[in-house]
């Protein structure tokens, strides 16, 4: 396991890993509950998030002319700048539809940076060993969000937004001086926005369509927590479950890295079976009590989920005959424009059924499961 820890690259990635997580925690994890606790209806916050992927589609081909010119730390740099003003404006209640045009617009751009997990692991990690070090990557963002959840439970509970707001700007700017350790530069020669167009609307590989479809993932990740934050209706409640949730992630994360090395293909099988029925379990139950325990289940199999997919995704990106700097910032693309489009779908369709879109959305969640397993295993054929 040593190799795994004693490397200098793969060190700093973790702690720049853990301290991205912890600040993101209020963003990723606590999002749209926030935004519906201060009285944002669910058809605008599904407005507010579509309209932030629309920008961050965008924005993610500044990622290579950054990293061209600057290199991969600026990137997160200017970023994390952003996700700052966007914590602020998430903590601040009181001016939050006053200032709603600047908060879409800063959620938006903390997407120039969405490349650079993509484009440093097939940089530094080894393709024999990519599953393990994604099981401990995904541990440090484990361990990052249950801390920074604990903190955001008491800072929201006790009202202690001066003190939130500062120690999340601090382990962003600790993200940044951790990457800035492994900082490289690209060599760009080409026209990133336009290279970028002509590949997803030319090339006929599955790699954009797997991308496109993890958008339905993302959605549930953001929208499962708000969902069980109105069918609980208490804040602490709520809390407690999402940190118990995220400690016991940490045991099932570093079985499926080894397992996926082993055999990439069974792994994915597996998980996609279980991920499917999990989210199923959402369509068919009100109960509090088996909705708080699948929340439960699920973010330990989604974490799973993610380590093997991102595992088969980051093997496509390094054995593809195309840049890996430039694959990874098409795959951020198509991932955000099907965002945008699915969250504007989303947020019509929400003024027509309220709550019910949600079932909508699991429902999105496991067909993407499922062809996405379907398309990764094509994908990985065709580049053996």
């Amino acid at each position: 396991m040593k190799e795994y820890f004693c490397k200098k690259e793969y060190k700093y990635i973790y702690l720049s890993s853990l301290c991205y997580n912890f600040a993101n925690a209020l963003i990723e994890t606590f999002g749209t509950v926030m935004l519906y606790k201060n009285g944002v209806s669910i058809w605008m916050i599904l407005l507010i998030y579509g309209l932030r992927f629309g920008i961050t589609a965008f924005t993610s081909p500044l990622f290579i002319t950054i990293l061209s010119r600057y290199g991969i730390a600026k990137c997160i740099l200017i970023s994390n700048i952003f996700s700052i003003i966007s914590s602020y404006f998430m903590l601040n209640s009181n001016n939050l539809y006053r200032n709603i045009v600047i908060f879409i617009f800063a959620m938006g751009l903390m997407g120039i940076s969405n490349p650079s997990s993509d484009a440093l692991s097939s940089r530094y990690v080894n393709t024999n060993h990519r599953g393990k070090f994604n099981s401990l990557l995904n541990v440090t963002k484990v361990i990052g969000i249950a801390l920074a959840s604990s903190l955001v439970a008491w800072g929201v509970l006790s009202n202690t937004n001066l003190i939130l707001f500062t120690i999340i700007s601090i382990f962003f700017l600790l993200h940044y001086i951790f990457t800035k350790k492994i900082d490289y530069k690209y060599e760009n020669k080409t026209k990133v926005f336009k290279e970028s167009l002509r590949y997803i609307i030319k090339s006929k590989s599955k790699y954009k369509f797997i991308y496109a479809l993890r958008a339905n993932h993302i959605i549930e990740r953001l929208l499962a927590p708000l969902y069980l934050y109105i069918i609980l209706a208490d804040f602490k409640t709520f809390s407690m479950i999402i940190i118990c949730s995220l400690i016991i992630q940490i045991i099932t994360i570093i079985i499926i890295g080894k397992y996926t090395d082993k055999n990439i293909y069974k792994t994915n099988n597996l998980v996609t079976l279980i991920k499917a029925a999990i989210t199923s379990v959402y369509l068919f139950t009100k109960s509090k009590i088996a909705i708080s325990i699948n929340k439960t289940i699920s973010d330990n199999f989604e974490k799973m989920y993610e380590t093997s997919i991102q595992t088969s995704i980051q093997n496509i990106i390094k054995e593809s005959l195309e840049d890996s700097n430039l694959l990874s910032t098409i795959g951020q693309v198509c991932l955000c424009i099907a965002e945008f489009v699915v969250f504007l779908i989303l947020s019509l369709l929400s003024l027509i059924i309220k709550e019910k879109i949600f079932y909508v959305v699991f429902s999105l969640s496991i067909i993407s499961t499922i062809v996405i397993n379907i398309s990764t295993k094509k994908q990985l054929k065709c580049n053996n």
